[in-house]
């Protein structure tokens, strides 16, 4: 077996823990939840697992190092996602509040909400750095192939913290149930939510480049 199954738990504990620390993903996942129900909330975690699935052997090839390492991959992501995102947020901030009681009522539909967590997690160049000074501390380069080896880690802890996400979620999302009766109450959730989006954006446009190597 290449991990262990006592590093693999202290690993997955460790995940957990990162999946529960606030921080633009789980502040993207609450807002959906409290302002736009379980199912968008949901399958925005479902977007973040998606996109763990292209960072994972982005990772494992090398490539999430050259992003991280060349300042002008990591302003191109960085600015096309956070473009996306502040105009998504945007529309929600200032864009009319659905009426639950109107026909064909749907705050956001489950491919937008999916679309938008796979973006919010592809788009960080942040996230692909944390992974790389995130995983490597439980590889062992003795137990076999380091590439797998990322990738499984990779795996597991998209796995894990689609958990953890999927009952915040459904949490948040059983708490906004409550409070969307109240049309004054849904038309603030709806705001706040779009405000975070712009939020996460502006943190993406905001985010300093690597410096190329060799300058101090």
């Amino acid at each position: 077996m290449l991990i262990d199954p006592i590093t693999l738990s202290a690993f997955s504990l460790a995940v957990v823990l990162l999946a529960l620390t606030p921080g633009p993903d789980l502040f993207l996942i609450v807002g959906r939840g409290l302002a736009q129900g379980r199912s968008a909330a949901i399958y925005t975690a479902l977007g973040f697992f998606l996109a763990g699935t292209v960072q994972v052997p982005l990772l494992a090839l090398g490539l999430a190092t050259l992003i991280s390492e060349n300042p002008f991959l990591f302003d191109l992501i960085r600015y096309a996602g956070g473009a996306y995102l502040i105009w998504r947020g945007a529309k929600m901030v200032f864009g009319p509040v659905p009426d639950p009681s109107g026909e064909g009522y749907a705050v956001v539909s489950r491919g937008e909400a999916l679309r938008e967590g796979f973006v919010a997690s592809l788009v960080n160049p942040k996230g692909h750095a944390f992974m790389l000074a995130f995983l490597p501390q439980f590889v062992d380069p003795t137990a076999g192939s380091v590439a797998f080896q990322f990738v499984i880690l990779g795996l597991v802890m998209r796995a894990v913290a689609l958990v953890v996400e999927v009952t915040l979620a459904t949490f948040s999302g059983t708490i906004g149930a409550v409070l969307r009766r109240s049309r004054r109450a849904r038309i603030m959730l709806e705001r706040t939510a779009g405000l975070l989006i712009v939020a996460i954006g502006v943190r993406l446009l905001l985010l300093e480049p690597p410096e190329p190597r060799g300058v101090q």
